[in-house]
């Protein structure tokens, strides 16, 4: 286990009050075995409240506000059917500042989709672009908006669910290691997929 991924093992634990042992670490590949680790230790306190609805009628409100009707805006949409490319900062940062929540970062492909998908360096190494955030759907951008909200939305001491600790560890991993928000998947293997070593 390299030192980033110490680090990372740490914070996590730090922030649910919990010990993973040793032996443990070594079977944790993946986001999602990570997650089940910690759910694993932890107490939950199911509610009624469901998070994923409050941030959904949050982001509808202020898609509405940007001239939408209710019958566009559906979680499997995607960002880019409904802010098209002209004035596309305007109206993200429009929708931050409405929803009073931190968005994911747009990122360059988000505002010119004709740039490759790899840069070129001295004409031989690539490196692959951020996938843009715009490509997402509506159901994408409620998961990053509470991973990057989590401490905002999600109350520790109450923790209601799986997703919720999904939530927690992908905000963690985003503001720790500076990947972005939109590149953490579950399925993704610490190491491999997302470079932590």
């Amino acid at each position: 286990m390299g030192l980033d991924s110490v680090e990372l093992l740490m914070s996590v634990e730090d922030k649910f009050g919990i010990q993973i042992e040793d032996s443990e670490t070594e079977k944790i590949y993946t986001v999602q075995n990570f997650v089940d680790s910690v759910y694993d230790k932890i107490i939950t306190d199911p509610n009624e409240k469901c998070l994923t609805q409050i941030v959904f009628y949050k982001i509808r409100k202020a898609f509405q506000n940007l001239k939408l009707t209710d019958k566009e805006i559906k979680p499997e949409r995607k960002i880019s059917e409904l802010l098209t490319q002209t004035k596309l900062k305007e109206k993200w940062y429009l929708l931050k500042t409405e929803i009073e929540l931190e968005l994911p970062e747009m990122v360059a492909l988000d505002f010119n989709p004709n740039l490759g998908s790899h840069v070129k360096i001295f004409g031989i190494k690539t490196i692959k672009r951020t996938t843009p955030v715009s490509s997402g759907t509506i159901r994408d951008l409620i998961d990053w908006t509470i991973a990057l909200n989590q401490e905002k939305l999600i109350h520790i001491e109450n923790v209601t669910s799986k997703y919720e600790v999904e939530r927690i560890i992908i905000g963690i991993i985003n503001r720790n290691m500076g990947i972005p928000i939109s590149e953490i998947k579950l399925e993704h293997s610490i190491t491999n997929d997302l470079g932590i070593d």
